[in-house]
């Protein structure tokens, strides 16, 4: 079993540095909801509706140079008085295949409307906010509609 430490401290509202053992790990930006974490590996965004439990998260990996690298191998092996070994072109990428929308995500696009409008039809909301959402909602089917 190994020793293991965290420490997630807020310096102001939606900033936070993320501790481990080994140092700084991270810097989380952003209020709740929409934030932005820069670690040592890359930049994690991550938007999600708070309270519901769903979220998207991409991931961007850190830049390395690889020029710099290349260059300390072919100088290591200029030194020991051997060749470097060739450059081989990379092989020709695999031709994508189209794949077919599944029935699960059809049900999911076809009922989405319905959860949408029992959510904003509640207790709670007021007129406005209710003729705001929908006409988000129908924005947002029709900009999907759009052929690009």
């Amino acid at each position: 079993m190994g020793f293991n430490f965290r420490k997630s401290l807020k310096i102001a509202p939606g900033v936070r540095v993320n501790l481990t053992k080994k140092g700084v790990s991270s810097v989380s930006i952003g209020p709740r909801g929409a934030k932005v974490n820069i670690g040592k590996k890359g930049t994690r965004t991550t938007v999600g509706a708070p309270g519901t439990g769903l979220s998207y998260s991409s991931f961007s990996p850190r830049k390395t140079n690889t020029s710099n690298r290349q260059n300390s191998t072919d100088n290591s092996a200029n030194r020991m008085n051997m060749s470097a070994v060739p450059n081989i072109p990379p092989l020709p990428l695999m031709p994508q295949k189209t794949r077919k929308v599944s029935v699960l995500l059809a049900i999911g696009i076809f009922l989405f409307p319905y959860i949408f409008a029992w959510f904003t039809l509640r207790e709670g909301h007021s007129k406005t906010a209710r003729y705001v959402s929908f006409g988000w909602l129908l924005f947002l089917v029709f900009m999907g509609m759009q052929k690009n």
